[in-house]
């Protein structure tokens, strides 16, 4: 009989993430709108994971502006992927953007742009791929990313998540500190609610130079092997 061990971290994860849906679902249930829910879900986790966020408030990070560069290039990127994915499946909205609606705008940059990315950051670095780790960067790199993708629910913007947990695992073990994911989180949500992206998909000759500088730095991130994130 194979006995199969579930390392501390996975543990943590499967736990704190049912008590993050959980804590979600009850909000939408009593009829609490928007992006509200994920705010008071994602407050909760944080409070309940403050002492892991404490240990890594420990640990230096010092922002470079190739990682900001590339993280702009990479968002306008994955973007028009999936917005074109998604007019030909015919698929409305990101569930998100959806509820994104029906809430104050302070409320959607603070429930996408801060406590989500700080959330999910927890749940799927710290817990599920450190958790993952003992069988192999690159493996765990591509399993939490792929859940971190269904987790979101929705065929093209779990691509479009996945991707990016493959690119938010990479800089938080570059790094080795939260505050790099985090911060690239933010930034990718964070662009995602600007008008900037929906402006530039109205001008085709600026969608398509931006697409080609997009991937020139992405392209040059990849063959310098991210050294200069």
């Amino acid at each position: 009989m194979v006995k199969i061990t579930v390392n501390e971290d996975v543990k943590r994860f499967l736990i704190y993430y049912t008590i993050y849906r959980i804590c979600g679902q009850l909000c939408s249930l009593i009829g609490i709108p928007g992006l509200y829910p994920n705010l008071i879900s994602g407050l909760c986790l944080i409070l309940l994971c403050s002492p892991f966020l404490a240990k890594d408030q420990k640990k230096g990070f010092i922002v470079r502006r190739e990682l900001i560069l590339f993280t702009i290039s990479f968002f306008f990127l994955t973007q028009y992927i999936s917005v074109y994915l998604t007019d030909i499946f015919h698929n409305s909205k990101f569930i998100m953007n959806q509820e994104a609606e029906k809430s104050p705008i302070l409320v959607n940059a603070a429930a996408a742009g801060i406590v989500g990315p700080a959330a999910e950051e927890l749940l799927f670095r710290r817990f599920l791929y450190e958790g993952l780790k003992p069988m192999g960067k690159v493996k765990s790199s591509l399993i939490s990313s792929v859940i971190f993708g269904l987790c979101h629910r929705q065929v093209i913007q779990g691509i479009y998540a996945s991707l990016w947990g493959n690119v938010f695992c990479f800089v938080y073990e570059k790094n080795q500190s939260l505050k790099a994911p985090f911060l690239v989180h933010m930034i990718s949500n964070m662009l995602s609610f600007s008008p900037i992206l929906w402006i530039s998909l109205n001008h085709v000759c600026f969608t398509v130079c931006i697409t080609f500088i997009s991937a020139w730095i992405v392209c040059l991130a990849i063959k310098k092997k991210g050294e200069c994130l």
